[in-house]
């Protein structure tokens, strides 16, 4: 028993950090093409580590995104030559991120390292002034991520994050009476699930270790 307390080692679980970054918008006025038009987006997050493979992350960010249908050539119905659109809107997900690798400050664990890529997988809000319509939006998403941690030391993490967040609405890029045509521009009568509108934010972040509350012994 003395051997067992004399190995615990303390972790720290708890993150704040500060992220910030450029967005982009997948849709009807931009089908494929990754960072077309990047913008800006900023936020803040906290992490709680449940242990050196695991954790949950609560994410808000404001991020701008545009698109328009000219830089694609693209043919609209009705003979109109082209939507343009630009919107600012609040992001708010919570999520569960899985390391590859063990990180953490723990030595309990033989294959302790200070980086790991990793994969997130969440659900989503996406909050935003609907000018056109007259009214606040809600919508819900689905935010998937890739990403990449370094603890600098016991204290600080450094990280870089891509996410794709898919929305359950068509109407994300209709902001006036001009590019209402982006709102299904086919006319069908069913919108298929990869038909509506998605959103990217890519950043940077640096998040500050507290409390070491919990211990892992041999």
């Amino acid at each position: 028993m003395c051997l067992c307390c004399g190995v615990c080692h303390a972790e720290y679980n708890h993150e704040l950090g500060l992220s910030g970054g450029t967005a982009f918008y997948l849709g009807d006025a931009n089908h494929i093409t990754p960072f077309n038009r990047p913008k800006w987006t900023a936020g803040a997050f906290y992490r709680y580590n449940i242990d050196t493979r695991w954790a949950v992350k609560l994410d808000v960010n404001y991020a701008k995104v545009e698109g328009d249908t000219r830089d694609f050539g693209y043919i609209l119905p009705n003979g109109q030559e082209y939507a343009r659109f630009e919107r600012g809107f609040v992001d708010i997900q919570a999520a569960v991120e899985f390391n590859f690798f063990d990180i953490g400050e723990n030595s309990y664990y033989k294959s302790k390292f200070d980086a790991t890529p990793y994969i997130l997988l969440g659900l989503g809000l996406c909050a935003y002034n609907d000018i056109y319509g007259g009214s606040s939006m809600y919508e819900f998403s689905i935010p998937f991520a890739i990403g990449g941690k370094w603890k600098i030391n016991k204290r600080l993490t450094l990280g870089i994050q891509w996410s794709i967040n898919k929305l359950f609405t068509d109407k994300f890029d209709v902001t006036n009476e001009n590019n209402k045509i982006l709102n299904n521009p086919t006319g069908s009568p069913k919108v298929g699930f990869l038909d509506t509108d998605f959103y990217s934010l890519a950043n940077i972040s640096l998040s500050v270790n507290l409390f070491d509350t919990k211990k892992f012994c041999r």
